[in-house]
C-alpha cells in the first residue's frame, strides 16, 4: 500500500463534488426571487451541512473502496473532525436567519406547526448529543456499544427531519425533479447505516466461526483462535483487523475490531488482546466450540511486497499486527530487512517475547526493546519511544522503508513527530491508533 499524492486529489474531489451537490441541486432549475444575501447565505449553509451529513454515512472506516487508499485510521479520523464541522454548519444555518430576519422564529413555534417545530427544536439537542458523545464518550462513561446504538439513530434522525424540512419548506426545492434528487441522495445515505446494521450482519450470519483456543500470552492478554465454521473462512492481509462479535446472532450491539495476529496462510484466524474493558475481559472465559461472527477485513496496515523494508514502532499490545506481518513473512521466506522498536513499562510486560527472540535468528529482523521501568539487569534501552531513542537506534540504510506505528496515542504523536522531523515522508509512514471515538 503506497499513499498517492493522486489518489488524495481524487477522493477529496470527489468529496468536495459530493458535499457541494445539493447546494448545486437547490440553485439549479426554478429558484425563488433574490433575497436578502446573508438569507440566502443562511439557506445555503443549510443545504452544505447537509450534504456534509450525507458524505459522512460513507466515511465510517466499513467501505473498502475507501478506507485502503489512506487507512481506516486517517479516515476515521476525518469522518470524527467532518462530523463537528457538519454540525457546526447545520446549527448555523438557522442562527443566520434569524439573526438576519427575526421573522424566521416562526419555524420554531409550535402555535403555528407543530409538528415542524417540534422536529426542528429535536434537531438541536440531537446534533449537540451526536458531538458530545463522540468526542467525550469516556469521559462521560458511556460504553461503546450504547454509543453505537445512539450515534447511529440520532444520525439517522438528524438527517431524516433535514430532509423532510427541506422539502416542506420547499422555496429551492419546489420542482418534483429536485425533490426526487434531494431525497435519493438523503436516503442512499441513510441506507448505508441500515446495511451496516442490518444487511451485514445477515450475511454475517450465514458465515460463522467457532471458538478453538483461548491462550494467555501473559497475565491478563489473551490470544482468542477461531476458525470457519461450514464455510472456507476470511482471506485477509497482515496488519489488517477484523470487527468481533461473540454469541448466537450476530445482531448485536457488542461488536469490537480487532487485529490479526495470526499469519495470513495459519488456517486459524487469531486476535490477541490485553484484558481491559468488559468485551476482553470475558475472554478468558470463552469455551471451544463458541460461536463467533466476524467482519473484514479492514485496513491498510500492511507491508507491500515492493517495498525494500520496514520499521516497526510498536507500544504494548499495538504489536499485534506487527506481529501478523512477521509471522506471514517467516511463512513467506521473506527475508527483506525489518526493525520492530518495541516499547513497555516493564519485562514483564513484553508479549510475544520468545517467539519475537526465534523471529530473529529467522527472519532479517532487528529487535529493539524499550523499557520504561528496567531492572537492574536491563542492558537495551530504556525510557520512552521518542526521536532521541530512534535517531539512536535505527539504521542509518532505513531512509525509504515503510514505516508502521502502532500503540498508545502519547507514543505514536511522539514518534510520528520524530519520524517527520528525521525526514520521513508521510507517505511512508501508517499508524492503527482504533480510536473510533
Amino acid at each position: 500500500m503506497k499513499f498517492s499524492i493522486g489518489d488524495a486529489a481524487k477522493w477529496v474531489g470527489a468529496y468536495v463534488v459530493v458535499v457541494l451537490s445539493l447546494l448545486v441541486l437547490a440553485a439549479s432549475g426554478p429558484v425563488p426571487s433574490p433575497r436578502p444575501f446573508f438569507v440566502e447565505f443562511g439557506v445555503g449553509l443549510g443545504f452544505v451541512g447537509m450534504g456534509i451529513l450525507a458524505v459522512q454515512f460513507s466515511t465510517t472506516g466499513r467501505f473498502r473502496s475507501i478506507a485502503p487508499v489512506f487507512g481506516a485510521d486517517v479516515v476515521l479520523q476525518f469522518h470524527r473532525q467532518a462530523g463537528v464541522v457538519a454540525a457546526a454548519v447545520v446549527l448555523a444555518h438557522p442562527v443566520v436567519l434569524i439573526a438576519t430576519d427575526p421573522d424566521y422564529l416562526e419555524f420554531f413555534d409550535p402555535r403555528i406547526n407543530v409538528l415542524r417545530a417540534l422536529a426542528l427544536i429535536t434537531v438541536v439537542p440531537a446534533l449537540l448529543l451526536l458531538v458530545a458523545t463522540s468526542l467525550w464518550r469516556q469521559r462521560v462513561g458511556l460504553s461503546y456499544e450504547w454509543w453505537r446504538l445512539s450515534h447511529g439513530t440520532l444520525s439517522l434522525l438528524v438527517v431524516f427531519i433535514g430532509m423532510v424540512h427541506g422539502i416542506q419548506v420547499g422555496e429551492h426545492l419546489g420542482a418534483l425533479w429536485k425533490q426526487g434528487i434531494w431525497v435519493g441522495v438523503l436516503v442512499g445515505a441513510m441506507y448505508l447505516v441500515i446495511h451496516s446494521r442490518v444487511i451485514r450482519p445477515q450475511l454475517m450470519k450465514r458465515r460463522p466461526y467457532r471458538v478453538t483456543e483461548i491462550r494467555e500470552e501473559l497475565p491478563g492478554t489473551f490470544t482468542l483462535g477461531v476458525e470457519p465454521d461450514g464455510h472456507v473462512g476470511m482471506k485477509f492481509r497482515a496488519g489488517q483487523y477484523a470487527w468481533i462479535t461473540v454469541g448466537d446472532s450476530p445482531y448485536s450491539l457488542q461488536q469490537h475490531p480487532f487485529s490479526f495476529s495470526s499469519s495470513e496462510r495459519s488456517a486459524e484466524l487469531c486476535f490477541t488482546a490485553k484484558a481491559v474493558g468488559d468485551f476482553t475481559s470475558s475472554w478468558k472465559d470463552f469455551e471451544p466450540g463458541r460461536t463467533v461472527f466476524l467482519e473484514g477485513p479492514y485496513g491498510a496496515f500492511t507491508f507491500d511486497a515492493q517495498s525494500e523494508g520496514a520499521v516497526f514502532i510498536a507500544g504494548g499490545i499495538g504489536v499485534t499486527p506487527v506481529m501478523s506481518i512477521l509471522r506471514t513473512m517467516k511463512d513467506n521466506g521473506d527475508e527483506r530487512p525489518v526493525v520492530l522498536v518495541y516499547g513497555n513499562s516493564r519485562t514483564a510486560d513484553i508479549a510475544f517475547r520468545d517467539e519475537i527472540r526465534a523471529l530473529e535468528h529467522t527472519l532479517h529482523l532487528v529487535v529493539v526493546h524499550v523499557l520504561e521501568e528496567p531492572d537492574e539487569q536491563w542492558d537495551s534501552e530504556h525510557g520512552f519511544v521518542d526521536g532521541e531513542v530512534l535517531r539512536r537506534v535505527l539504521p542509518p540504510d532505513c531512509r525509504n522503508y515503510e514505516y508502521f506505528v502502532c500503540g498508545p496515542e502519547p507514543m505514536m504523536d511522539s514518534a510520528e513527530s520524530a519520524l517527520r522531523d528525521m525526514g520521513v515522508s508521510w507517505r511512508q509512514i501508517y499508524t492503527e491508533r482504533f480510536q473510533i471515538v
